[in-house]
């Protein structure tokens, strides 16, 4: 659910800040270099992996983290409705919001949610499909997380 023309600069602002964050430890625990950094992504964020990844790499040139190993995880996505307790995962969500704005796949199986922005718009975009009710939570897939490093020196 992409809209068309728009650039993919969120995976850009989002390995920034996982880059700085990680140069911040670096200086802070006196690491020379990383060998290993594992992120988890909340599978609302419908990251890029691979525009993610070139950025990483090119914010890292001639830093301790130029040649570490990005290991990137996808927590999924789960809804809940707190009267009813019913659960549903992020390809409901994503058939509701299809249905509820009339958005449609690009050709290419390309989709985007509004969610990939603010994943807080989905208490006013989404209701359970059980109850119909808007009172639920968001209960895992929406965070940014460094999950683990492997350092040297």
């Amino acid at each position: 659910m992409r809209i068309l023309g728009e650039p993919r600069m969120h995976e850009w602002s989002l390995a920034g800040a996982v880059v700085n964050s990680l140069l911040s430890f670096a200086r802070e625990e006196g690491v020379s270099s990383f060998r290993e950094v594992e992120l988890t992504f909340g599978e609302v964020m419908e990251l890029n992996r691979e525009i993610f990844r070139t950025a990483f790499k090119e914010l890292s040139r001639g830093t301790p983290l130029e040649g570490a190993r990005l290991v990137i995880r996808v927590e999924p996505a789960i809804f809940k409705r707190n009267a009813c307790g019913h659960t549903w995962n992020f390809e409901e969500a994503h058939r509701m919001l299809s249905h509820e704005l009339g958005i449609l796949e690009e050709p290419s199986g390309d989709r985007e949610s509004p969610l990939h922005f603010l994943p807080d718009l989905a208490r006013a975009l989404l209701k359970c499909p059980s109850c119909g009710s808007r009172d639920f939570e968001l209960v895992s897939g929406k965070d940014l997380r460094i999950s683990r490093v492997v350092v040297s020196g």
